[in-house]
């Protein structure tokens, strides 16, 4: 992914604002190379909507084109992916809350693997009902291997399969989603796993 692209977010105000994910790149043998860093800037609409005032919003944004960083007032802090996938990931910033960053990351991820998105005027709109369409099938990458996880759900348990084979069974315990089978080593997917599950529960 070498250009930027435009997505919709709704804020923890619950107003909507629509960010730009701008792609660090650098140069290797005469080739823009994406780092996995994207810059996030709140971008303007470019269609009329009663979700924004749209003219303030472009008039900022045209202000600041030539910053970028801090220097931005826009700027929104940066999120860096690695790994295969665009799985792993950090923000580094403290303009957006962690609802708004897992927005961004989850468009970030369907568009680098191509799922279709709803796109209206250059903006990837959100998913209807953010939250609760987290699919329960994900792939996952670390140190350049890919490993496709599936989460089952059954009788009060889900039973995760990676790359078809089953590592651990989950189950809802007096507090909270526990491994009551199996084991998942890797800590980062372990969390994924429990944050999909709670948002499909």
């Amino acid at each position: 992914m070498t250009n930027p692209i435009n997505l919709q977010i709704k804020r923890a105000d619950n107003t909507w604002d629509i960010v730009e994910a701008a792609p660090l790149l650098i140069e290797v043998d005469h080739e823009l190379v994406p780092t996995g860093t994207f810059q996030l800037y709140r971008g303007f609409p470019e269609f009329d909507s009663d979700l924004f005032d749209a003219d303030a919003l472009r008039e900022r944004y045209v202000e600041s084109l030539e910053l970028i960083g801090d220097a931005n007032p826009g700027y929104l802090g940066e999120l860096h992916f690695k790994g295969i996938g665009l799985f792993e990931w950090k923000y580094e910033g403290n303009q957006l809350v962690e609802d708004e960053v897992w927005q961004i990351v989850d468009c970030i991820q369907d568009f680098a693997a191509g799922k279709q998105q709803q796109v209206a005027n250059g903006i990837i709109m959100p998913k209807p009902e953010h939250q609760q369409e987290i699919s329960l099938t994900f792939k996952y990458g670390r140190d350049q291997v890919v490993s496709h996880i599936r989460l089952e759900e059954m009788e009060g348990h889900f039973i995760v399969l990676i790359n078809g084979e089953p590592a651990a069974q989950i189950e809802l315990m007096e507090e909270d989603w526990e491994i009551t089978g199996g084991d998942i080593y890797d800590r980062d997917l372990l969390e994924e796993i429990f944050r999909r599950i709670k948002a499909n529960t």
